[in-house]
């Protein structure tokens, strides 16, 4: 496990012009919310026989879908997961 942690902190650091944040995210924990009927469902989660599982985030700084695709296609977790590149709204 270790050795994997180890390539992901390679690749970070191989990238750290364009990777300026992420965190894996805590085993086991966090919630889940929903609104069903104006009603507020709050629910352990996440759920691990959920088809997909958001484990944890690279925040990439760069000008393109293209650049970030670049990027990613070189990141370890594409030999046991997805990647989902997505923009993030723009804060004020």
């Amino acid at each position: 496990m270790q050795a994997v942690v180890q390539r992901y902190v390679k690749w970070r650091e191989d990238n750290s012009k364009h990777v300026t944040g992420g965190q894996k995210l805590a085993d086991g924990q966090g919630r889940v919310l929903r609104r069903q009927g104006g009603v507020l469902d709050v629910s352990d989660g996440p759920f691990m026989e959920a088809k997909e599982v958001l484990g944890g985030f690279f925040v990439l700084e760069v000008e393109s879908y293209g650049a970030a695709q670049t990027i990613a296609s070189t990141c370890p977790h594409l030999e046991f997961g997805s990647i989902e590149i997505r923009q993030m709204e723009p804060t004020e």
